[in-house]
């Protein structure tokens, strides 16, 4: 009965992690071959917002704002310039796949400089 317990515990936590992940990338974005699924990376990048309405736009649609999050000034919204309240978040995180190894490590010295050429 544990065993049960413990299988649908891990099927429920892999559900919600499939559901909320983005589908990985088919073009490496360093070399702009098919990408391998199995060489990957994560990126993520939080920032703070100035209040919940801007967190609440982020969180509709991340992608709009995504170079706002990566040129992100310290202490100012990304969305609306203003002062930023640090207890007020916003976070965009994909997990990227490349072509090979030496692209991976080329977007894991800059993934900045690089997630903005992640395409389907």
């Amino acid at each position: 009965m544990k065993h049960i317990a413990i299988l649908i515990a891990a099927i429920s936590l892999l559900a919600g992690v499939s559901h909320a992940a983005e589908p990985l990338n088919t073009v490496c974005p360093i070399s702009g071959k098919p990408a391998n699924p199995a060489i990957t990376s994560n990126y993520t990048k939080t920032v703070a917002v100035c209040c919940n309405k801007c967190k609440a736009q982020f969180t509709a649609t991340p992608k709009a704002y995504l170079n706002n999050i990566i040129g992100a000034v310290t202490g100012q919204c990304p969305l609306s310039k203003k002062k930023s309240d640090p207890s007020i978040t916003v976070s965009y995180s994909r997990q990227v796949a490349f072509a090979d190894t030496a692209s991976k490590a080329a977007f894991d010295a800059a993934p900045d400089k690089h997630i903005k050429e992640v395409r389907q």
